[in-house]
């Protein structure tokens, strides 16, 4: 009798040190997560030239993703797991675009919704609508306009956030030489500087918000360039998260709001299906 109480107790004890290193094994894991975040601009039918991808590649790429298992998610998806503990899917991914091209709207729009996918677009301000470059008569890609951005933001596929107001500059085409992304101007004094990304950041962020009713809250640096000083504004500003394009996957922890900063992107206008699933491979 003793032994057989004995060997149920070591039973017991046995399975409750399993749940528990079974426990501690999930709490772990959902603590970190390593997600991919890809890159695209725009969409046409032969994808010659730069940052631009063939309509079939892309396509092949959103095919190839869902057949290997990953699923979409948002940016505030990724908020709530940082802040709130939410859970994410097993293999969650992040699905970009640069600009605000028209194509995002006739082509990337409805192939994410025919899949039952989301994606994020982030517009430069002063270029949403135009097909000229800002006070000039120099063509360039046509953007789609805000009335555009409310349809695919209504239905629940896209989001729209901040590329900046106008600090993704052409600058053969800027009368003052312009700058680089967001890095200060040859001996620009530092107040200066800042006060010029403050403006910036503000107005993009209020131009988005009177146009959309969107919340705001993450900010793509053109050209992946950033300095302490546009962190540190943009964060002061409103922005939770900010992206690069640091070919890098992204490691979430969660109640660690760091994390959300500086977060790498996959440029893949240039992949096949099979090099981009190589690429994220984690």
């Amino acid at each position: 009798m003793l032994q057989n109480k004995a060997g149920a107790t070591l039973i017991l004890l046995i399975l409750l040190t399993t749940v528990s290193i079974s426990a501690a094994y999930t709490v772990h894991t959902q603590s970190r997560v390593t997600i991919p975040i890809l890159l695209y601009h725009d969409i046409q039918n032969t994808g010659v030239g730069d940052s631009i991808i063939a309509q079939d590649i892309f396509l092949s790429h959103l095919d190839a993703i869902q057949q290997a298992g990953y699923e979409t998610v948002t940016f505030q998806q990724l908020l709530d797991f940082v802040e709130h503990g939410a859970s994410l899917p097993e293999k969650p991914i992040l699905i970009t675009f640069d600009d605000g091209y028209l194509s995002n709207y006739e082509i990337a729009w409805p192939a994410l919704q025919a899949r039952g996918m989301v994606g994020t677009i982030f517009v430069i301000g002063c270029l949403v609508g135009a097909d000229t470059y800002k006070d000039t008569q120099v063509p360039t890609l046509p953007h789609f306009t805000y009335q555009q951005a409310r349809e695919m933001m209504d239905s629940g596929v896209i989001s729209i956030q901040s590329h900046t107001y106008d600090l993704h500059q052409y600058r053969p085409l800027e009368p003052d030489g312009g700058r680089e992304g967001v890095l200060p101007k040859e001996r620009e004094p530092a107040e200066v500087y800042r006060q010029a990304l403050k403006a910036d950041f503000q107005l993009s962020r209020d131009t988005l918000r009177q146009n959309t009713e969107a919340a705001i809250q993450v900010l793509a640096y053109p050209y992946g360039l950033h300095t302490t000083d546009s962190e540190f504004i943009s964060a002061q500003l409103g922005f939770s998260i900010t992206l690069t394009t640091q070919a890098e996957p992204v490691v979430l922890r969660r109640n660690d709001p760091s994390s959300l900063r500086l977060m790498g992107r996959y440029s893949v206008d240039d992949c096949t299906p099979q090099e981009l699933l190589e690429l994220i491979q984690i």
